[in-house]
């Protein structure tokens, strides 16, 4: 009977997952995920985003189990774990969406392409929906997102059957992995989660998430951020789900299940434009940016790091991140008046602030985060833009995002009898 080796990456799903279904419909199934140290122990890899990981691979496993199988779980270095596996197990080959998020990981499926090559295996690659093979203007990406994005739904494998004689390694502890908690609450990570967040979106935030999603202190996000970071539950079915559900004809709900879908594809837009611009993991878009240098003041870095600057919106978005992972509570606005403190008003490199989000952030999303930070620093845009959003830091924010300083007084306690006025 046919066997095929489906290797889970940032698609820890078992609906709308093609790679999953294809290899269901040809026979035996293999699925397989290896614990790559060399992403672990990457500089910007936070212990919360790993133990969301964790949390979810544990889900995936009881997700494959409810349909006959297991997750057959691996540690080292994919490029000769896989190709091991391969041969043990006298698989056809293997199955797997593509990823972009890391130049190590591009780097990384290329060797394991020519090993794979030179053992005469296969394997196949599939592009998550709403992907292209080629660089393209962002108008021209919108339409082909609205178009995939509106393709059924990958059917859930009615079965999948996993030979029961390979074993799997058990699924690792975080303090096996090299990481150790650091007091962030770690939130329900499965697809069933998922879909109750995105019901919960609909049933109770619908009506004023257009209107609140830049108040830090409405808590009007999603929380699903996460979820999708590791594919727990697809953007096609998030959006699939939104457009599904009714508005009653009222404008508010119907503008904030616009407001929902057109952030979806904005992160999809970003992780489209990385794939092509993969040099922002590690530097400005332009080398002249980096080349003129960049000031660097240990003692401002500190302050912001740790929400000790003085401004109290910066300093509260600082101990929120730190304290929670950012991925509910600190919302795309209060991410900018923070960010751009410390690349536009502090003149401090923008990858030391992409790397401290990286840390912290359970949603962390290096194409999403880094193309945010360097588009904030003004680095993204060399000739045909002459202009960088730069963030009020001092009353004019508390203003607009937190006018009653809830937000504020939350994590800055010592300011709770300060008036909303003098919080700027």
């Amino acid at each position: 009977m046919n066997k095929t080796v489906v290797w889970f990456r940032r698609d820890l799903r078992v609906s709308d997952h093609e790679p999953l279904l294809r290899a269901a419909q040809r026979g035996l199934v293999v699925p397989v995920f290896v614990f790559d140290r060399a992403l672990l122990h990457h500089p910007e890899t936070g212990s919360a985003r790993v133990e969301f990981l964790l949390a979810a691979l544990h889900a995936l496993d009881g997700d494959l189990r409810a349909l006959g199988g297991q997750l057959i779980v691996r540690s080292g270095d994919p490029v000769q774990v896989l190709p091991q596996l391969v041969q043990a197990i006298g698989a056809d080959g293997i199955y797997a969406h593509t990823d972009v998020e890391r130049i190590y990981g591009r780097l990384r499926d290329a060797r394991l392409n020519q090993a794979l090559a030179q053992r005469s295996m296969k394997i196949r690659w599939f592009e998550p929906a709403a992907t292209a093979t080629e660089l393209m203007p962002y108008p021209q990406y919108r339409e082909l997102w609205y178009r995939e994005i509106g393709q059924p739904l990958v059917p859930t494998p009615a079965r999948v059957s996993v030979p029961p004689e390979i074993p799997s390694d058990p699924l690792p502890d975080l303090g096996a992995l090299g990481h150790r908690a650091d007091g962030k609450l770690i939130p329900p990570a499965s697809s069933a989660a998922a879909r109750a967040l995105l019901q919960d979106f609909l049933a109770d935030k619908a009506e004023r998430y257009y209107w609140q999603l830049s108040y830090p202190s409405a808590e009007a996000t999603t929380g699903l951020s996460p979820h999708i970071k590791f594919g727990v539950i697809s953007v096609r079915e998030c959006v699939q789900t939104i457009r599904q559900a009714t508005d009653d004809g009222d404008n508010r709900v119907r503008r904030s299940h616009q407001q929902m879908i057109s952030r979806l594809r904005w992160g999809n837009g970003f992780t489209q434009r990385f794939r092509y611009l993969p040099q922002l993991e590690l530097r400005s878009l332009y080398r002249t940016f980096d080349d003129d240098g960049w000031a660097f003041d240990a003692d401002l870095y500190e302050a912001w790091r740790t929400g000790h600057t003085g401004f109290p919106i910066v300093d509260a978005a600082a101990r929120c991140l730190q304290a929670t992972g950012g991925y509910l509570a600190l919302n795309f606005r209060t991410r900018a008046i923070y960010a751009s403190f410390l690349s536009n008003l502090g003149g401090i490199d923008w990858r030391y602030g992409a790397l401290h989000f990286m840390r912290h952030l359970i949603d962390g999303d290096c194409p999403i985060d880094h193309y945010q930070w360097a588009m904030q620093a003004g680095v993204t845009h060399c000739v045909n833009k002459s202009w960088t959003r730069i963030y009020h830091p001092g009353q004019t924010a508390v203003d607009r995002c937190d006018p009653e300083g809830e937000f504020i007084k939350r994590w800055v306690p010592e300011l709770a009898d300060v008036p909303p006025a003098q919080l700027g």
